[in-house]
């Protein structure tokens, strides 16, 4: 990841005032399951209005000329809106068996994320087999994503294999997943398939899909380098919320690449970030205000950003917040909570240890300033939140 040049360490600490908690446990964010997809909802408005009011899916009116299996999912999806997931599963079911495609998918997601019961992937790849066979792009996809589980009691192979039936079917979030597939793969040839199925999905407007072409773009892969492309294309993911692009965007902004340099529309860019909760984003819009890059240097409003970076599991950030503690910049100085995040700096989100000789500075000069004991403490109490 790009950051801005580190701070200058020259620290002055002075004697510690009163201490606080230093921190709530960092998380990193569980990718969200998909919720029933709305093309697949065929419900007219005023029945899907009724149905959250609380119409009984077992008594409402189905309308005429459907068979049994329609019927049922027409049912199923009353219920399912009403949240009676009992009776939602039980139409599915019925339906899917009577051989309606989209009741398969309905019945294999409320599986996946059991609404019934526990979670049951392997009964949800039985049920998105079932639409998967006639083609339906929405259950190709979903066996995608249960492929990335590594499950092999699943059966499922590669979920590329899923993701690429899917994304020549035309499924937008299955031509990004394709070309992640691709983009990581350890045959070279396949960047050049990841670069046009995310082109493929940008163009049909995904943000993410604009969003990973960007970073194609950005570092030669698949094809040439291509700086003024890749900017353009984070600029217009950012544009659709996509808050990792925009903190990319304001990155190539700040250091002048694919084009003009502009703090002032670099700060535009990382503030947009930092405001959609992107932690990286958060310590950087910090780190700009602090250097008065931009607009003028508000210390206290940095601080504010370095706070909210810190906890949001982002290193950099929490080494930014660690040395405003040490220094008083825009806080209070507090350097036995400054130690706790120099701490909680030395390893990313992802646990592996950040090389960080400013941070390693820090946590130095913060250990010849604390008493040992006080030391002891900060560390079980970092240790016991990872």
């Amino acid at each position: 990841m790009k950051i801005f040049p580190a701070l200058c360490l020259s620290l002055v600490l002075a004697a510690p005032v009163l201490a606080q908690d230093v921190a709530d446990t960092p998380l990193v964010a569980a990718e969200p399951q998909e919720v029933f997809p709305a093309e697949l909802m065929l419900l007219p408005q005023d029945v899907q209005d009724a149905a959250i009011a609380g119409m009984d899916a077992a008594d409402a009116e189905v309308p005429t000329g459907l068979n049994a299996a329609d019927a049922a999912y027409y049912r199923a999806q009353i219920a399912y809106i009403a949240q009676d997931w009992v009776l939602a599963q039980r139409y599915a079911e019925t339906a899917a068996a009577g051989g309606n495609v989209e009741a398969s998918v309905l019945a294999g997601m409320m599986a996946r994320d059991g609404l019934t019961a526990e979670p049951d992937y392997a009964a949800a790849a039985r049920w998105f087999r079932r639409a998967a066979d006639r083609d339906e792009p929405i259950a190709l996809y979903q066996l995608g994503l249960l492929a990335r589980l590594g499950d092999p009691s699943l059966a499922l192979g590669e979920a590329s294999v899923w993701f690429e039936r899917a994304a020549r079917l035309g499924h937008l979030n299955a031509m990004v997943a394709f070309a992640i597939e691709q983009k990581n793969s350890p045959v070279p040839q396949d960047a050049i398939s990841a670069r046009e199925w995310a082109e493929r999905a940008a163009q049909q407007g995904s943000p993410e899909g604009m969003y990973q072409l960007a970073q194609l773009l950005d570092a030669g892969t698949g094809g040439p380098v291509d700086a003024s492309g890749a900017r353009a294309w984070y600029e217009r993911a950012a544009s659709n919320r996509h808050a990792e692009a925009a903190f990319q965007a304001g990155m190539m902004w700040a250091a002048g690449e694919g084009g003009e340099q502009d703090d002032a529309e670099a700060l535009r860019w990382m503030r947009i970030s930092a405001e959609s909760g992107y932690a990286p984003a958060e310590g950087q819009y910090g780190l700009m205000l602090y250097q008065g890059r931009g607009a003028e240097a508000d210390p206290f409003a940095a601080a504010y950003w370095f706070s909210q970076g810190a906890r949001g599991g982002d290193a950099e950030s929490q080494f930014l917040f660690a040395f405003a503690l040490a220094r008083g910049d825009g806080i209070p100085v507090d350097l036995e909570a400054a130690y706790g995040w120099a701490l909680m700096a030395s390893v990313d989100a992802l646990g592996a240890p950040v090389g960080d000789p400013d941070r390693d500075r820090l946590q130095a000069g913060l250990e010849r300033a604390l008493p040992l004991d006080v030391q002891q403490r900060i560390r079980a109490q970092v240790e016991s939140m990872r």
